[in-house]
């Protein structure tokens, strides 16, 4: 065994706002506490000041050929373990935190059939994406998959046949931070030019229309005709083009950086995803104390109760359940000891499910791949002695 085991991590793209991005950091900064050499395989898109290790190397830009310069990187003996972020068939670990884009493509043609087969079937990138999955999940693979919802894990089983027990499912963490008194949240508030009557719906998050952002604003115009005197503004945060979601009652803020600050100044959190394998943008909202309403194809409901923790809804298209649920919530955050019951059992739920413990779940899991598969050490303790 060398000395001091490598983990080479593959990631193609970068966003200084993105949650991968966070997870891939947190995750290396934490293997390198713990003796790991760290490499990050990517195309050249990363920030070598957001890198903590010392080595990156720089790889092809297309799908196919990226998988293929990974693999040979670690046929090289340049590294003892290949964690993918990406579908490379053949890596030692990969975290579907994507999700499966075969059931991604079917869930759009169940409502849009023409365009969508079409696209998938002349579409290059669908074509390569499917492929590549194919490979991934081949039954007899060696990748062990990290899965952060069981729908992720039940779709990979059942589109490809890959067996359960090369799955684990290890959901999403979260930073935990000090809640902020009631000034500091008016003081941001203020900030934003929140107004203190109005109830604060935020939805946070690129790709507004895979995220329901168009079903969000029309459940806010119902919810406004029904109920008129209503004070109630939907703020969104994230990369988009706000002409094409006009309404007067949306703010844009584009990307934000802090963004706890805005899960703290606001009441009520929405997202009506049509898919997101685990929304952090939900969980976030969770431990900040909101209740969220999204969609049963959002991984992350599946650790929420209906009506304790928010709403969870079984189509994404139906405004009008949108705009039940969310009118049914805004009354309800009306009654000031309301606020204080749901604020409470959402900060409960979401500190259950803090970066340490998705941290130690993955680490974990990392020490029993490398003794199962590369024979490096008898058991994970005796590498962790060697490392420490």
């Amino acid at each position: 065994m060398p000395p001091t085991p490598t983990i080479a991590f593959l990631r193609r793209g970068y966003s200084s706002t993105g949650g991968a991005e966070a997870y891939l950091l947190r995750l290396a900064r934490g293997l390198q506490e713990q003796g790991f050499r760290i490499v990050l395989l990517g195309t050249g898109d990363w920030p070598r000041a957001e890198w903590p290790g010392e080595e990156m190397v720089t790889l092809s830009r297309s799908l196919s050929v990226f998988a293929k310069e990974a693999l040979t990187y670690q046929e090289e003996k340049k590294c003892d373990l290949l964690f993918s972020m990406e579908r490379v068939p053949g890596c030692d670990l990969f975290r579907a935190g994507d999700g499966v884009h075969a059931a991604w493509l079917d869930l759009r043609e169940r409502k849009n059939l023409f365009s969508t087969k079409w696209w998938r079937e002349h579409c290059s990138r669908h074509r390569h994406v499917l492929a590549l999955e194919r490979k991934l999940y081949d039954p007899s693979a060696k990748t062990h998959v990290i899965a952060n919802s069981h729908m992720v894990a039940d779709q990979i089983e059942d589109y490809f046949g890959f067996p359960q027990k090369k799955i684990s499912i290890i959901p999403n963490g979260v930073p935990l931070s000090k809640p902020l008194s009631a000034i500091e949240r008016q003081a941001v508030r203020e900030h934003f030019n929140m107004s203190k009557e109005e109830c604060v719906l935020l939805f946070v998050g690129s790709g507004w229309e895979r995220k329901g952002l168009r079903v969000a604003l029309k459940a806010v115009e119902r919810l406004k005709e029904s109920n008129p005197s209503a004070k109630i503004q939907l703020w969104i945060a994230g990369k988009g083009d706000a002409r094409r979601y006009c309404s007067p009652h949306a703010h844009f803020l584009g990307p934000i950086k802090k963004i706890e600050l805005l899960y703290a100044a606001a009441d009520l959190f929405i997202l009506p995803t049509r898919y997101d394998p685990f929304s952090n943008a939900s969980l976030e909202a969770l431990a900040a104390g909101l209740p969220v309403i999204t969609t049963r194809f959002n991984g992350c409901s599946e650790i929420m109760q209906e009506g304790v923790h928010g709403s969870v809804l079984d189509d994404p298209t139906d405004v009008s359940t949108c705009a039940a649920a969310l009118g049914k919530w805004y009354e309800r955050l009306q009654r000031p000891s309301e606020v204080i019951i749901a604020r409470d059992h959402c900060a409960t739920l979401g500190a259950a499910f803090s970066v340490e413990r998705n941290l130690k779940a993955t680490t974990d899991l990392i020490f029993q791949v490398l003794e199962k598969q590369k024979g490096l050490v008898p058991n994970g303790a005796k590498l962790r002695k060697l490392l420490t």
